[in-house]
């Protein structure tokens, strides 16, 4: 009898411990940042045969969430609608987000992870180099511009140039293709020119003007993010990893430079 009541008061005890360290190992699960995702290659790429995503990008902002106790979950989205979602907080974190003084009022900027500097180009049919010289000459044709894009301040604040706005890369191509604009804007040359050349398209080329800019690589943080508390601790892991020399070796295994000229 003394046996069986001292195996019940043993089972009780078991099972109050176990209860009690359940909820510490649930809470030990790592909490999950919801990010946006989008084809920019060199330094994002989206394999369109399986939807699998490769980015140095991708890898610091996972690897420096996990030292704080966080997983990414991945989305792929075109940015218009990353831009939305930020706005919003339907989305924690979005890679290569421009900063600027109107995003700031809704997003804080975790970074930048590097200073990249790239000319601004205009695309043009071949054979049209010369159509744009200098900057002035925009304002006598039509240009492509990718809705929620900053490209330079003259030129993103300029309403007197005639600009038709498109959703992304790919409608933009198409557009151009068939006509509807003269140039467009050009920030990201790979990007685009993998669209015309998936189209069968290969008769552009770029004009002589070009704007040489300075773009400072940032993640882009939602304020209306429900784990907006982490954000200080994040971004003190980014820089660490900048400092550290991290980030360079991430871009070095993809044979890209964090640093883009």
């Amino acid at each position: 009898m003394f046996f069986k009541r001292h195996l019940i008061l043993l089972l009780l005890v078991s099972l109050t411990v176990y209860g009690a360290l359940v909820p510490t190992f649930a809470t030990a699960e790592p909490k999950v940042l919801y990010a946006h995702f989008r084809h920019r290659p060199p330094e994002m790429i989206v394999d369109e045969r399986n939807m699998t995503m490769s980015s140095p990008l991708k890898d610091i902002i996972e690897e420096a969430a996990e030292k704080i106790g966080y997983r990414i979950h991945w989305t792929i989205s075109p940015f218009a609608r990353s831009l939305h979602d930020l706005q919003v907080g339907k989305v924690d974190i979005v890679p290569r987000t421009i900063k600027t003084s109107e995003r700031e009022t809704f997003i804080r900027f975790l970074g930048p992870v590097s200073t990249q500097t790239r000319d601004i180009l205009f695309l043009v049919k071949a054979g049209k180099e010369s159509s744009i010289q200098v900057y002035e000459d925009l304002y006598k044709l039509s240009v492509g511009v990718k809705r929620q894009t900053v490209y330079f301040e003259r030129f993103n604040d300029d309403t007197a140039i005639n600009k038709m706005e498109s959703i992304d890369d790919e409608n933009m191509a198409k557009m151009f293709i068939k006509g509807r604009f003269d140039t467009m804007i050009i920030l990201d040359r790979a990007s685009i020119e993998y669209q015309l050349n998936s189209l069968g398209f290969h008769d552009f080329s770029y004009a002589q003007y070009r704007q040489i800019n300075k773009i400072d690589n940032y993640f882009g943080m939602s304020r209306k993010s429900a784990h907006f508390a982490a954000f200080e601790s994040l971004n003190s892991v980014l820089i660490e990893m900048v400092r550290s020399g991290r980030v360079k070796a991430i871009y070095d295994f993809y044979g890209l430079s964090a640093e883009l000229e």
